[in-house]
């Protein structure tokens, strides 16, 4: 037997406000009428999931006004703030959004989500075919975190334990820094640039870097998550015909979300 599903809007609600409840509570019907999940204890495998998916149904009829396509946010949601203190390990239901009390709240995006599948995979499809086959593998079953967390890495070909155990079971940060940059020159006098990073908060995040050189040419690096697999610190060497010589940056398209940005940017003075 097919129950309909009954959505009730406030009488005011017109133009973006509608189309995005409407959509909103239409993605109900997959989470968690048909991926049946515990939404009492696990609002971030029905709300969460739905207000993630929710991201891209706005951005397909509000291609122009509302989503800032280089950053993958959506301007009329606002932007990934840092996360107070959780008052409890328990209240943290990942791709919802932080809050005083839990650690997230509406209106924002989900990070966790936009960041794995923009860029910690750096490639969407990979995450996309993961996430149908976990749908397809719960649907009409009752998944737990652990069964999607199983799912995604069956799918992904990868361990993301990582990613689960940081995001999900923490309050923790993602702060990526800069120490320091600078131009050395080896035995032969050949320059290279020695750039030293580290991760002050304990969320790691892969890097992407930009050097700008003297004749404002460019160059962008991008670094894997696994160099913070042996610390919180990572020396970045590599040869160029030319040296460095008046900025680095990291995550110059401010993709991810860092909690202090003003160490993010070296500028030789």
């Amino acid at each position: 037997m097919e129950y309909p599903m009954i959505v009730f809007c406030g009488d005011q609600a017109t133009g973006f406000a509608l189309y995005s409840v409407t959509t909103h509570e239409l993605g109900h019907q997959w989470f968690p009428m048909i991926v049946g999940s515990n939404e009492r204890l696990f609002a971030w495998m029905d709300e969460g999931f739905n207000t993630f998916i929710n991201i891209y149904s706005i951005r397909s009829f509000y291609p122009d006004s509302l989503w800032d396509r280089h950053r993958g946010r959506h301007a009329g949601l606002g932007e990934v703030s840092p996360p107070p203190v959780a008052t409890s390990r328990r209240s943290s239901p990942i791709a919802s959004i932080r809050s005083s009390s839990a650690r997230w709240r509406t209106p924002n995006p989900p990070p966790d989500s936009i960041s794995l599948r923009h860029h910690i995979l750096d490639d969407t499809t990979r995450f996309d075919a993961a996430f149908r086959e976990y749908i397809r593998r719960w649907a009409y079953r009752h998944p737990t975190p652990a069964d999607f967390f199983r799912s995604m890495e069956d799918g992904l070909g990868e361990d993301l334990s990582w990613f689960w155990q940081g995001w999900f079971y923490t309050n923790d940060v993602v702060d990526l820094a800069i120490d320091s940059a600078a131009t050395v020159r080896d035995q032969k006098g050949a320059p290279y640039a020695e750039v030293i990073l580290s991760s002050r908060g304990a969320l790691p995040m892969p890097v992407d870097l930009k050097l700008t050189f003297a004749n404002d040419s460019t160059a962008r690096v991008r670094l894997p998550i696994e160099v913070w697999f042996q610390g919180n610190r990572y020396v970045y060497i590599r040869l160029w015909p030319r040296p460095i010589s008046v900025k680095v940056e990291i995550d110059p398209d401010m993709d991810l979300p860092d909690v202090r940005r003003g160490n993010n940017v070296w500028v030789k003075h």
